[in-house]
């Protein structure tokens, strides 16, 4: 399950923890799109559902966005509207917030929006899960290991996901969700304007044919030091030094207000059976997708049929986690406690705690409410 997360980077920081390499083997960034309606992301340690939090898509989903990057990161609200809901969006009869993958494929609320192929992929520095102990709930912060040392291998669960499936049937209108153009938001990479101060043209196949020949010439360096062939040293310079951001499997959707409005993006985290490494914690956990292969098939509905792409949908072991303090069992909380590491036994002095301390032990009693002398005894 998944019912709160974390992500306190800016939208800059996100698309630079999200460098990929696109089909040309090129590193690149993908594009930041404002949510339609005008709902905002705000970078938080203790994100809640209902709140808008970044996610990443395929630029097919938007058209004239293709031209700049293959993905887009934009805000959507956490817990999927299905698009024939009517009245207010949020107030729903039933929870959206985590969609089981075992029914994803035969239950409507998310069925009709993988068939289109809205596919996402929910960006995070981390999740919250609660483990039942005998002294109430204790919460722990899962992440992705952060350094080599600590990378385990991803061991796939040798069992094999029950994922209920029903025909498919295509949908012609899949390559585009938007009905109206969307803006570009401020952290968005323009496309470069041509001579008539137009978007530049995308490459005819014939050409991208070509290069991609030539991506599989071995890239040497040259006497100053510098990549040459597929290499990019201009993007080796910009590398990623931050945090690697969880990447959980999801589904989205687009739902349209009766008056007309702008769309409203929404999100569901697909969860599974938890992994060993995880099942101490609670039973189940986010479908997390740990390699660049696996990113690429869920995103590219294009390329990638749904029947092969939920192949990437399971349990994973590539992943660490630690207690935190009880502080985040409020959502209101948003102080960077909620991340720290978290020791029951350990009592955390505060600044506050320190000076009362000192006040007290410096403190002389009042004359008043000192003990009396002994009486001493009278001689006979």
């Amino acid at each position: 399950m998944c019912g709160r997360t974390a992500c306190t980077l800016a939208p800059d920081d996100i698309l630079g923890a999200c460098r990929f390499k696109d089909r040309q083997g090129k590193v690149k960034h993908p594009v930041w799109k404002d949510a339609p309606g005008g709902q905002q992301y705000y970078p938080s340690p203790n994100i809640a559902p209902t709140s808008h939090t970044p996610v990443l898509v395929s630029s097919k989903h938007f058209p004239e966005l293709e031209s700049i990057s293959e993905r887009v990161v934009q805000p959507m609200k956490w817990g999927l509207i299905p698009a024939w809901h009517k009245g207010d969006p949020y107030k729903l009869q039933y929870e959206t917030n985590n969609c089981r993958a075992e029914g994803m494929l035969t239950k409507k609320t998310y069925k009709g929006p993988l068939e289109k192929g809205n596919r996402c992929i929910i960006l995070a520095e981390g999740f919250f899960e609660w483990k039942r102990t005998e002294k109430g709930k204790q919460p722990y912060f899962i992440y992705f290991p952060q350094s080599a040392e600590d990378t385990k291998p991803d061991v796939k669960p040798d069992t094999k996901l029950d994922i209920k499936t029903e025909p498919i049937k295509p949908d012609p209108d899949a390559k585009s969700l938007s009905e109206t153009k969307p803006k570009l938001g401020p952290a968005c990479v323009k496309p470069e304007p041509n001579g008539d101060n137009e978007p530049i043209a995308a490459s005819s196949s014939e050409e991208a044919t070509k290069r991609e020949v030539k991506q599989e010439i071995k890239s040497e360096p040259d006497e100053a030091g510098e990549k040459t062939g597929n290499g990019d040293a201009q993007d080796e310079e910009q590398e990623w030094k931050g945090r690697r951001l969880l990447t959980m499997a999801g589904v989205f959707g687009v739902w349209h207000p009766s008056d007309g409005t702008a769309p409203l993006y929404s999100y569901s985290v697909i969860t599974v059976d938890s992994s060993p490494a995880m099942s101490s914690i609670h039973h189940r956990m986010p479908a997390i997708l740990s390699s660049e292969e696996e990113i690429r098939d869920w995103l590219d509905f294009g390329e990638v049929p749904l029947t092969e792409a939920v192949k990437a949908i399971h349990a994973t072991e590539c992943i660490k986690m630690h207690m935190v303090s009880p502080v985040v069992n409020n959502s209101r909380n948003k102080s960077p406690e909620c991340l720290e590491p978290y020791n029951p036994k350990e009592v955390k002095k505060t600044a506050s705690s320190n000076l009362m301390m000192n006040w007290l032990s410096k403190a002389k009693p009042s004359p008043d409410k000192q003990q009396p002398d002994a009486k001493k005894p009278k001689l006979g």
